[in-house]
């Protein structure tokens, strides 16, 4: 084994991986050097890889972080050499264990110990030597009743930004939202999964004045995943809102009108357009909260910041910064000082711009407030899960996450997936991954802070590329060459999935795993272990003839969907959709491959019809349907969802979820992942308003039509 690649797996860099077809793919020494470089390892020469080595390889006192489950001994490898006292110290700052040790040696914690996290600091003659964090953790996830009860709930999935009503402003809000939690609940559903939430800034999108379907307005790829995204705010449920002048004054004028009704008729969000018109009122919204001075509201507003703390204070900060330097939206190019946190520049603009960092922090309450007022409802109203909420698995790298702290993040990477078949050009997804080796130094604070509030506002949480929690496929493009290039970087999946576990229980909220993908040996059977739901997409569970899996076959442990946003909805599946937009985007290295995915969507179209024969859910003229158009899916049987959703509905799976687009026979796309400028990603807005939905017989036949088939 070479210097180098000894270095690389040091720093948690795979040597090779088994794609899914079963090949053996090898790491190169290029893309080593890369991400060595990228991770700041010095590899330049044999010298600086034998020191680097030396550096990854030397023994501390105590490792930086350690993770036990309370199904086993807490035993501390400890490496001294002399004599050192070690203090264990709980979250509320209490010593709760204390020792003596000399030398090297392996130390048992004897004391009973709390799940949660705790500090280890160890001292030599009264100098702290080593600060440590000992995670101790429940073995499962939390396990609701229901998943105890082995019962079979169901739910329906929807982008929130797509949903239309009469009172939206642009974009689906918070109070379109409600609309749906109600009739779902109403027709036994348990659950309303949505989009991820985070913050979107209307200066990183754009122009507001035309209809612009470019740029990145993924919401998986936002500003921060802490907090929530002023744009989802039913403003007109707000008092300020009701109760300013200005804002009454503002939209009853013919221009603000104009505008509203066009950002409401228009096919795909305005993103630019409707974010700007929603600040304008916020501006207008916050004025009459400070002319207000309403106690009660001004000590909550204080608490929020105070509970929120620096990550609320730099998000501010950094919202207020993009509106200054809208010529340049990327921080990296700002140079002018503000592109360090820690700069004199930054503390300037912020001791200047006080008034504005508050504005955006009530943006951010407003949102808070509002989601979990949507929680509440759920719970109200009787629902198990209520909502159903998705975790992003990277940050931005323009984005205030990676700006606040840099050094948790290798800036020059990107996250991704390896070719295979259906991307044979591999995938970039525009996220920067967080650094391995940092991230335990760090004591796991970002992701810690990351589960804490994304369980905050929901009963169940999407964990997105939950495989992210073991390893991430790192990706960069080189010059002239198609497909993208990296390697898998692993992770401790014990700290991370611990975390997971003391979070989830503190919260109630149940998780799911995405476990889409190139998934490593052993990892299902690992969240399974720990009480991590698995993520089961019918369109793509198939035994190796190309057969669907058996709804009885699904386990129970898991979630069960027709298809994600990523994928095909079903009209759009047999249509070959999803095929014929990845070939328009240039996504196909050849035409033997686009032919590849046509032959292969056939099969299943024919698959389709003995799978849905074999359950005894295929009506006689869908059946003839379907056969007539098999070979080509030049036209889409009218009832084709009805047994895709009797299908999905009599797995075992303990969930089972509807998409809303998939209702209303949907056919386009949501996103077509690897792209950004050459689809129109996370714009296409529901062809039914709110109103239509609750009014209407589709939604509640289609709940029906599940309930009747659960299990």
């Amino acid at each position: 084994m070479n210097t180098l690649r000894e270095l690389a797996e040091l720093a948690g860099i795979s040597s090779s991986y088994i794609d899914k077809t079963g090949q053996k793919h090898d790491t190169s020494d290029d893309v080593r050097l890369f991400f060595l470089n990228a991770m700041k390892i010095p590899a330049a020469s044999e010298m600086d890889m034998i020191l680097s080595k030396q550096v990854l390889e030397k023994t501390p006192l105590l490792p930086d972080s350690l993770a036990f489950y309370d199904n086993e001994e807490v035993i501390l490898p400890f490496n001294g050499n002399g004599k050192y006292s070690l203090k264990l110290i709980d979250e509320t700052n209490n010593i709760v264990w204390e020792t003596t040790a000399e030398n090297k040696q392996d130390i048992k914690i004897t004391t009973q110990l709390k799940h949660g996290y705790y500090q280890l600091k160890v001292y030599k003659e009264n100098e702290l030597e080593q600060d440590s964090l000992l995670i101790y953790a429940p073995v499962m996830c939390y396990q609701p009743e229901f998943i105890k009860n082995k019962e079979h709930l169901y739910g329906v999935s929807l982008m929130l930004y797509a949903l239309r009503s009469e009172n939206s402003l642009g974009i689906g809000d918070f109070g379109d939202l409600k609309e749906l939690v109600k009739i779902t609940a109403e027709n036994g559903g348990d659950a309303v999964g949505i989009n991820p939430l985070g913050v979107m800034s209307p200066y990183t999108l754009p122009s507001p004045l035309f209809n612009i379907l470019k740029g990145d307005v993924s919401p998986y790829r936002s500003l921060s995943r802490l907090f929530i995204n002023y744009a989802y705010l039913d403003l007109r449920s707000e008092p300020d809102f009701n109760n300013s002048p200005e804002v009454i004054n503002l939209m009853n004028t013919a221009e603000f009108k104009n505008e509203i009704r066009r950002l409401n008729d228009s096919e795909n969000v305005l993103y630019a357009a409707a974010l700007h018109l929603k600040l304008r009122l916020l501006g207008l919204m916050f004025e009459q909260f400070l002319r207000e001075n309403n106690p009660e509201r001004q000590r909550a507003f204080k608490q929020y910041k105070d509970e929120k703390g620096d990550e609320l204070t730099n998000l501010c900060l950094f919202e207020c910064l993009l509106e200054a330097h809208r010529g340049e939206q990327f921080w990296r190019f700002w140079h002018d000082g503000t592109e360090d946190i820690n700069s004199s520049a930054t503390r300037s603009f912020y001791d200047n711009n006080r008034k504005r960092v508050d504005f955006f922090a009530y943006c951010h309450w407003l949102g808070d407030i509002e989601v979990k007022s949507v929680q509440k409802l759920a719970k109200d109203l009787g629902m198990k899960i209520g909502l159903y909420a998705d975790m992003p698995i990277g940050a931005a790298s323009n984005g205030a996450e990676v700006w606040e702290n840099k050094e948790a993040y290798v800036l020059e990477t990107g996250v991704g997936a390896p070719a295979d078949p259906m991307r044979p050009r591999g995938q970039s997804w525009g996220f920067t991954p967080y650094h391995p080796l940092e991230l335990n130094k760090q004591h796991y604070a970002p992701f810690i802070r990351l589960a804490r509030e994304s369980m905050s506002y929901a009963g169940a949480l999407r964990i997105d590329h939950a495989m992210g929690l073991r390893r991430l496929f790192w990706v960069y493009f080189t010059a002239n060459i198609p497909v993208v290039q990296g390697a898998y970087v692993y992770y401790d999946i014990k700290a991370l999935t611990a975390i997971l576990a003391i979070e989830s229980n503190r919260a109630k909220c149940l998780l799911i795993g995405e476990d889409l993908g190139t998934v490593p040996e052993g990892f299902r059977e690992y969240m399974a272990e720990h009480g991590l739901l698995s993520y089961k997409v019918f369109f793509r569970q198939k035994n190796k003839d190309g057969s669907f899996i058996a709804p009885k076959e699904y386990m129970y442990m898991s979630l069960a969907q027709s298809s994600t946003h990523d994928q095909a909805t079903s009209k759009g599946f047999w249509a070959n959709e999803d095929i014929e937009v990845f070939k328009g985007c240039g996504l196909y290295v050849n035409y033997e491959q686009y032919q590849s995915n046509l032959d292969t969507r056939r099969k299943d179209r024919e698959n389709m019809i003995k799978a849905f024969k074999n359950e005894d859910i295929l009506p006689q003229e869908l059946e003839r349907e379907m056969e007539e158009s098999a070979d080509k899916g030049d036209k889409i049987p009218e009832d084709l969802g009805k047994s895709v959703n009797a299908y999905g509905a009599k797995t075992n799976s303990a969930l089972y979820f509807v998409r809303l687009c998939d209702i209303y026979k949907q056919k386009k796309l949501d996103n077509a992942p690897g792209t950004i400028d050459e689809y129109p990603n996370w714009r296409l807005k529901l062809t039914k308003r709110v109103e239509d939905i609750t009014n209407s017989n589709e939604f509640r036949e289609t709940l029906a039509e599940i309930k009747k088939h659960r299990p």
